[in-house]
C-alpha cells in the first residue's frame, strides 16, 4: 500500500471506547495504535477495513527503557552498576520482537521505533530495523520516524559569530535535518515521519503539547516535505496538513472531547476534519 496524494487524518487510539467513537464517521480516516495496546483492540482495528498503523509507543517505559542495558564496573573497590545503550545484537533482537509483534495483526503501516530526543540514535535504529524488515516478506510498509523536535526545540544559536565558525545558513537545524532526512531516504525509507515535536506540558489534560505554531509547522513541511507528522492533527493545523499533502495522526484524543476541552462541547471535531479531508 502506498500514501495517496491527499490529505489523511489518522485518529491515535489505544483502548476499544476510544475506537468505538469512530465507528459511526463518514468519511476516509486512518487508525494508530501502539503495539503494547491489547490484542482485541489491534484486531478490532484491523476488521475495520481502515488505514491501520502500529507505531513502538515512544513514550512509555521511560524510566527502563529497551534500548539500554546494565553495565556492572569494578570502580574505587566496589561494583557500580551504569546503564549504557545495549549491543547491536540486543536492539537487533527487540527490532525483531517488534516487528513480529506487527506481523500478527496485518496493518498497512509501520512506524520504525525510536528513541525521543535522540535524532543520531534513532537513525541507528532505523538502519537496524530496515534490514531486518527485508529479512522476511511482510504486507506492511515500514516509516523511518526522523527526531526533529529535538533539533527545532534546542539548537544553540551563536550569538556571536566566530572566524572559524560555520555561515549562518550552516549552522541551523535546518541544515542539521535536511542532512538527517536525506539519511533516511538513502536508507531506502519511501515513507517519512517527522517525530518528537511534541512537548510535555502539565497544565494540559493531555500532559502534551504540539510544539510549532501552525506558521511554523507550514515552513517545516515546505522544505522537509515528509509524508506523515506524528501527533501533528488538530482542528488548527489540519488547513497546513492539507496544503502540503501530508498524513498526521492526532496529538491526543482529548483536544476533542468535549469533557476536557468545552470549546468542542457543541461541536464533532472528528467529523470537522474528515469533512475539510474531502473538499
Amino acid at each position: 500500500m502506498s500514501f495517496e496524494q491527499n490529505f489523511l487524518p489518522v485518529f491515535s487510539v489505544d483502548w476499544l471506547g476510544l475506537l468505538n467513537r469512530l465507528k459511526n464517521l463518514e468519511g476516509n480516516y486512518g487508525i494508530l495504535a501502539p503495539i503494547s495496546s491489547n490484542k482485541s483492540l489491534l484486531t478490532n482495528i484491523r476488521d475495520l477495513g481502515k488505514t491501520f498503523f502500529i507505531d513502538s509507543g515512544v513514550f512509555s517505559n521511560q524510566e527502563c527503557p529497551w534500548y539500554y542495558e546494565t553495565h556492572s564496573e569494578y570502580l574505587d573497590e566496589r561494583w557500580v552498576r551504569k546503564r549504557k545503550l545495549a549491543s547491536e545484537e540486543h536492539l537487533r533482537r527487540k527490532v525483531r520482537e517488534y516487528l513480529e509483534h506487527c506481523d500478527q495483526f496485518l496493518p498497512n503501516f509501520v512506524f520504525t521505533q525510536d528513541i525521543f530526543g535522540e535524532p543520531l540514535l534513532s537513525l541507528y535504529l532505523a538502519r537496524l530495523t530496515w534490514q531486518e524488515y527485508w529479512k522476511k516478506p511482510r504486507n506492511y510498509t515500514l516509516i523511518g520516524v526522523v527526531q526533529v523536535g529535538y533539533s527545532i526545540y534546542n539548537w544553540q544559536q551563536n550569538l556571536v559569530p566566530q572566524l572559524n565558525s560555520f555561515p549562518p545558513h550552516y549552522y541551523s537545524p535546518k541544515s542539521f535535518l535536511a542532512s538527517l532526512i536525506s539519511a533516511y531516504r538513502e536508507i531506502g525509507y519511501d515513507y517519512i515521519a517527522l517525530g518528537g515535536l511534541l512537548k510535555v506540558d502539565k497544565t494540559r489534560t493531555t500532559g502534551l503539547k504540539f510544539g510549532l505554531s501552525t506558521q511554523e509547522l507550514d515552513e517545516l513541511l515546505a522544505w522537509s516535505r515528509p509524508e506523515f507528522v506524528l501527533g501533528g492533527l488538530a482542528l488548527t493545523r489540519a488547513e497546513v496538513l492539507k496544503k502540503h499533502n501530508v498524513w498526521a495522526d492526532s496529538t491526543g484524543w482529548l483536544w476533542w472531547n468535549e469533557k476536557y476541552d468545552t470549546k468542542f462541547r457543541d461541536r464533532n471535531a472528528f467529523q470537522e476534519v474528515l469533512e475539510l479531508a474531502a473538499i
